[in-house]
C-alpha cells in the first residue's frame, strides 16, 4: 500500500497488469512483473529500431539535441 493510503487500482502497462495509486501515481509490482516489463520494453525497442526510418530520425534528433545552446536547453526544460 502506498504512503498516501489510497487503495491501489489495477492498470495495464505493455499488456501487463500492475497495481497503481490513482492519487500519487505510485506503482506496486508483484514478483516477476519488473522483469516482464523490462522484457516487453526491450521487445518494443528492438521492433522500433528494426525500421530504418526510425533509426535515422533518432540519430538526427540526437545530433540536433547535442548542438543546442544552454538557453535552448532551459526553454525545453520549462516547456
Amino acid at each position: 500500500m502506498p504512503l498516501c493510503g489510497i487503495e491501489l487500482k489495477p492498470r495495464i502497462v505493455y499488456d501487463i497488469e500492475i497495481d497503481a495509486c490513482p492519487k500519487c501515481g505510485g506503482v506496486w509490482l508483484d514478483g516477476g512483473e519488473l522483469q516482464k516489463l523490462m522484457a516487453r520494453v526491450k521487445e518494443y525497442r528492438d521492433e522500433y529500431y528494426s525500421h530504418d526510418v526510425y533509426k535515422r530520425w533518432e540519430e538526427e534528433y540526437k545530433y540536433h539535441k547535442k548542438r543546442k545552446s544552454v538557453f535552448e536547453f532551459f526553454e525545453d526544460l520549462f516547456d
